[in-house]
């Protein structure tokens, strides 16, 4: 069998590459290749040089970074037309899902004609990585074969969230009338795959439930097992993430404003840790803040959960699952974490990790686990042996492996738009 990738989660750096997508992306190639042979389709940045010959030495680093034998495409991006007005870059985007700025980068006559050459392979399968690799699949006219899909987060859910949190009521409006376009793309995607995943079954209820979509199931966000770690006897606290993923930068703003000036009040000389490249993207950067050490990207975990106490994660924004919960509990860290970010996963409060919401709650749940060792070592324990039962990647790597195995017999689907063709393909899976 010949499996068709595609995805977007393209790195400039792919020995730096650990941000959360990323990984699943991984994970996902990780299970795949022991079924079948890949093409890797990747849209790129488009100033990243597509000639044969760097893909042919890139292909070989993925091979060895993945154990894989690949064939590698590269396609540019669609290139965006400047900044221009709040009109261009999200008003057009009421017309259609192909038209948002988060989406048009994979729509243009360039990207869809990569997917159909691709086509020319003769792939049984393309499996999709994240809701911008489906557009070109859903404008293509070309037959398609079966449609595995990841949605991993629902679009339409972050959207909502990130634009509560926008201050401006103009800017709301604009960013809500795009809701219905991204919405019906997201159906359309669903019910042209036959099997689509995402990372909780608070999610996949949701689509069940709500928009009554068939043949979607939970792929849960997982890491590499590890050994439990010892609590760490320093004051520290960590925040890991990527800081150019907005609710990343929205947490760590919050965090070192709101959350961090109360811990240090009551626990001088406490420091704090912020992990993550592209710190000097978010606000208090330059600003000296007492007990905080910015990182940067760090390449040794181990090291820097063995320095940490206590990990924090107080989002307030987006979708999905964090894996940065799933692995801090896989070492063994207590956590505090707002309700929407161990939102989807099987850890409880009070059990695995504490829940706190408002900033002086969160600080007081910080400052408890920088005192109490037998607190820390409870939660930590409880932590790791939920993330090995649920959230181990040699059992997630296994689940991807029995679905893909479901949907690998079945046949070519004729396929020649984005409508009606879409559903019938999804009628024909259920049957």
């Amino acid at each position: 069998m010949r499996v068709l990738f595609v995805s977007e989660s393209f790195s400039r750096d792919f020995s730096t590459a650990a941000w959360g997508t990323f990984q699943r992306m991984e994970m996902f190639i990780q299970a795949i290749k022991e079924l079948a042979a890949l093409d890797i389709l990747f849209f790129v940045p488009p100033d990243v040089d597509c000639s044969l010959s760097t893909v042919s030495s890139l292909e070989k680093t993925l091979a060895e970074r993945w154990g894989a034998a690949i064939r590698l495409f590269l396609c540019p991006r669609r290139e965006t037309e400047g900044q221009g007005s709040k009109w261009e870059l999200y008003g057009r985007g009421v017309l259609g899902v192909s038209r948002q700025w988060n989406y048009r980068a994979t729509s243009g006559p360039q990207q869809i004609n990569a997917l159909e050459n691709c086509l020319r392979n003769k792939p049984n399968m393309i499996f999709a990585h994240r809701f911008s690799s489906m557009i070109p699949l859903l404008l293509t006219r070309r037959p398609l074969p079966r449609v595995c899909f990841d949605l991993d987060d629902i679009e339409h859910t972050a959207l909502l969230r990130a634009t509560r949190q926008e201050p401006k009521w103009r800017d709301k409006l604009l960013y809500y009338a795009t809701v219905p376009a991204l919405c019906w793309g997201e159906y359309r995607a669903i019910r042209l795959a036959s099997l689509t995943f995402v990372s909780s079954d608070l999610d996949r209820d949701y689509l069940r439930t709500r928009w009554r979509l068939p043949g979607v199931v939970t792929v849960p966000n997982a890491v590499h097992a590890v050994e439990l770690q010892k609590v760490a006897a320093e004051s520290t606290v960590l925040f890991l993430g990527t800081l150019n993923y907005k609710p990343n930068a929205e947490a760590a703003r919050f965090l070192l404003h709101e959350i961090w000036p109360r811990v240090c009040r009551k626990v001088p000389g406490a420091k704090l840790i912020i992990a993550g490249k592209y710190p000097e993207r978010i606000a208090g950067f330059y600003e000296g803040i007492t007990g905080v050490e910015f990182s940067g990207f760090v390449s040794d975990l181990p090291r820097l959960y063995g320095r940490s106490r206590i990990v924090s994660a107080p989002i307030l924004s987006g979708a999905g699952t964090r894996i940065k919960i799933i692995e801090a509990a896989m070492y063994g860290k207590p956590i505090v974490a707002t309700r929407m970010g161990a939102e989807g996963l099987g850890f409880r409060d009070a059990h695995e990790l504490l829940l706190r919401d408002d900033p002086g709650s969160f600080a007081n749940a910080c400052v408890e686990l920088l005192a109490n060792d037998s607190l820390c070592e409870r939660l930590g324990s409880a932590a790791h042996e939920a993330a090995v039962r649920h959230y181990s990647r040699a059992k997630i790597e296994a689940l991807i492996r029995t679905h893909i195995m479901a949907a690998r017999g079945e046949q070519l689907v004729p396929f020649s738009g984005p409508f009606g063709e879409a559903r019938s393909a999804q009628s024909n899976w259920t049957k």
